[in-house]
């Protein structure tokens, strides 16, 4: 198979017919960052329990690059398009990453000081908001600049995580709102603008929710890879492409 870049690499089904990369790195945008890899990478390369998904004949060839199967190998693998697409960013110069995220900031309506100093950062845990153990909501991806902080949740084909907290009793929107309207404020004193953005394939992730504090919003990959600011914004759209036609429906 051949991918966005006309490269060809090696793919294998699942029984239920979903495509996986032989090699992880091959479902990845890599460009632009060295050395490679970076540790937010090795971090996602862990072993998958969906191993059970492919017959033996393509275990075997699905594990011998790491010796075991991860979930980032898989076409469905939302933390690989949040990589590919926040992870590059990140890596940018910073005068490249203030400018995309100016440009973000406009397409989703978000009042902002003009973006002097910024971080970018992936999966990375905030202290529970119910009883503020360090095991809390991983944070697909974050944005933080002089004024605004952003709490990123990655979708692909997968829908909102409920029965989460203390009780079971909210969703992963929830518990990123009660943190940043609980802690926030004091944590980062110099910020006014919280957000919890949502990404999907659709827009229909975030559920709809109005506060004094924290704004929730909810938009596309294909809202956010059209960015021109972003340094690989041709790559990006011929990856997304790629990644829509080859996903599994149903």
């Amino acid at each position: 198979m051949k991918n966005w870049n006309q490269q060809e690499v090696e793919i294998l089904k699942s029984k239920g017919g979903v495509i996986a990369l032989a090699n992880p790195y091959d479902n990845l945008v890599t460009t632009g960052v060295e050395p490679w890899p970076p540790a937010e990478v090795v971090q996602k390369l862990y072993q998958s329990r969906q191993t059970r998904a492919f017959s033996e004949e393509e275990k075997e060839k699905l594990q011998k690059f790491n010796g075991y199967y991860s979930d980032f190998q898989s076409i469905h693998s939302e933390d690989a398009i949040t990589w590919s697409v926040f992870g590059t960013i990140a890596r940018a110069q910073i005068e490249k990453r203030n400018k995309f995220i100016s440009e973000l900031f406009q397409t989703l309506d978000l009042e902002s000081e003009a973006v002097e100093s910024s971080e970018i950062y992936l999966w990375r845990r905030i202290p529970h908001p119910d009883n503020l153990v360090p095991s809390g909501p991983e944070i697909d991806f974050g944005i933080l600049t002089n004024d605004t902080l952003v709490l990123g949740e990655a979708k692909w084909k997968s829908s909102l995580g409920a029965a989460q907290g203390k009780n079971k009793d909210k969703n992963q929107i929830q518990l990123r709102v009660e943190f940043l309207q609980k802690y926030a404020p004091k944590l980062y004193p110099g910020v006014h603008n919280f957000v919890v953005l949502s990404v999907g394939l659709n827009n229909d992730v975030t559920e709809n929710y109005t506060g004094k504090t924290v704004k929730c919003i909810s938009t596309t990959w294909g809202a956010i890879c059209c960015l021109q600011s972003h340094p690989h914004h041709d790559e990006l759209q011929r990856y997304l492409a790629w990644k829509i036609k080859n996903t599994k429906n149903g």
